[in-house]
């Protein structure tokens, strides 16, 4: 998503780009720009609330707000250098992910302090905003002059933490939408290993580590039994692509990536975790695609390529259901158990072999769609100038989808659709419980911390002069006293 920000805020005149982030050095080579370390928030809510304000209070001046030494000092004043900030897009924005959410209502915080334009692209807003965090999300979306919402229930929700604007918060696809087929077009082969992505077809594939409610072992095995059947049935060799891993280190997906392998009866590929565009050319470069992954979704798409996705809880569904709806293509996106009941291999089959139809289908709807895009960004790009930007905003208050959706016919489609409404109602209610657990946690952890502290100062002051002297002191008052009667 940044390195698909950067070309489209090149390809509309804003060249000089600061990006905030968490390795500068990597990210000055991998993208020939400017750039400084983001603010990295910690994990407990109340020492996450308590830092946000801090870091306000601290944009709008107060020298008292926090020690000298903190980094919050430094990205206020590279951020003055600025004209305008904008947050790229993302599913950051909630409270299974706080500590995320707090760093970039700092960011905007801090923006706002400066009074500099404050634009959010294509976002997944929720689905769970817990206490303060809602508050917190709130007041991001009020900084902001425009907000760019990525599924149907991103748009509601986000107009709802706006107080309703409806030209604040528009619906918009993901920045990375067409970022694969402008990867594909370079020039440059992708360098890897032929035993790794093989010449002849091959299906993409990426997993990430989350399981959902079941244990690691079970869906390992089971995704790599879905894997062997959808090679059988398609004659592909399944090429495992990470999208997130720390290079060298073989964790995240590799990690995921190399216990799926390992699982596995027919063969794979298993390269290291490439560049963004490599891996979105390869992607594109697929005949079909499965993943767990979002971004693998919209590769595949922009590709015009068959996708089946799979959600492993409510909010990974909420973000794949509505890429693919946006498309047209909703039914593609199922749930866990569609891994055990069948109906997963049974959509990659119908998937397979209407991959014409889905091809035609997304070439027909692609037209409308890179219109939308264009017009989208060079509605940021007003916004961003700090200029009026209402005369790009389209006519429909709604998101882009397909007058025409293609239909899906296999049995698998009624009985994928019983077990989503029951999973995704019980994911959604776990997802909460444990975020309310985090907040509950967060509190007695900070509530003992603060027991401590007083505790420390009560034995320090036991412990002093002042209480020693207190103590000889107090018979010889206690004897003036019953002199006095």
């Amino acid at each position: 998503m940044a390195h698909a920000c950067v070309d489209e805020l090149a390809a509309r005149g804003h060249q000089d780009v600061l990006l905030l982030t968490r390795n500068v050095q990597e990210t000055q080579r991998r993208f020939g720009k400017a750039a400084v370390p983001t603010l990295q928030f910690p994990w407990p809510p109340e020492e996450r609330a308590e830092y946000l304000d801090r870091v306000i209070r601290a944009a709008h001046g107060d020298r008292n707000a926090l020690p000298a030494n903190d980094p919050a000092w430094a990205l206020v004043a590279a951020m003055r250098s600025c004209d305008a900030l904008l947050i790229a897009g993302g599913g950051n924005m909630n409270s299974l992910y706080g500590w995320l959410l707090y760093e970039r209502a700092a960011v905007a915080g801090i923006a706002r302090a400066l009074e500099l334009p404050v634009v959010i692209a294509g976002q997944t807003l929720g689905p769970v905003l817990y206490g303060r965090d809602r508050e917190v999300a709130s007041e991001l979306l009020a900084r902001a002059s425009l907000v760019g919402a990525r599924e149907s229930s991103s748009l509601t929700l986000g107009r709802q933490l706006a107080g309703g604007d409806q030209n604040k918060v528009a619906s918009c696809l993901d920045d990375a939408s067409f970022y694969a087929s402008k990867s594909a077009a370079k020039a440059e082969p992708v360098s890897v290993s032929d035993s790794a992505v093989p010449s002849g077809g091959y299906i993409a594939a990426t997993f990430s580590g989350g399981h959902g409610p079941i244990d690691r072992e079970t869906y390992v095995k089971t995704v790599a039994a879905a894997l062997d059947q959808a090679a059988l049935a398609t004659g592909c060799t399944v090429v495992l692509l990470a999208h997130m891993s720390t290079p060298g280190m073989g964790d995240g997906d590799e990690a995921m990536h190399a216990e799926i392998a390992a699982a596995m009866k027919t063969p794979v590929g298993l390269p290291p975790i490439l560049s963004a565009e490599d891996t979105a050319a390869l992607t594109a470069g697929a005949s079909l695609v499965i993943t767990s992954r979002y971004h693998p979704v919209i590769f595949a798409l922009d590709a015009e390529l068959p996708v089946v996705a799979l959600a492993c809880e409510d909010y990974s569904y909420t973000r794949l259901n509505g890429a693919l709806r946006n498309w047209g293509l909703g039914p593609l996106a199922l749930t866990l158990p569609s891994l055990f009941d069948g109906t997963f291999g049974s959509a990659v089959e119908e998937a397979w072999k209407r991959r014409d139809d889905i091809s035609a289908h997304l070439s027909e709807v692609r037209p409308a769609k890179t219109a939308d895009f264009a017009r989208w960004w060079d509605r940021v790009s007003a916004a961003l100038a700090g200029a009026d930007h209402s005369a790009f905003a389209s006519a429909d208050h709604a998101p882009a989808v397909p007058r025409e959706a293609l239909s899906f016919y296999g049995a698998w489609v009624k009985d994928a659709d019983l077990s989503k409404a029951l999973f995704l109602s019980q994911s959604a209610e776990t997802a909460e419980l444990r975020v309310e657990r985090d907040h509950l946690t967060g509190r007695l952890e900070a509530a003992m911390r603060d027991r401590d502290v007083a505790r420390e100062r009560l034995e320090n002051w036991l412990d002093s002069r002042s209480y020693a002297l207190i103590r000889k002191l107090a018979p010889i008052r206690t004897l003036v006293g019953k002199l006095v009667k």
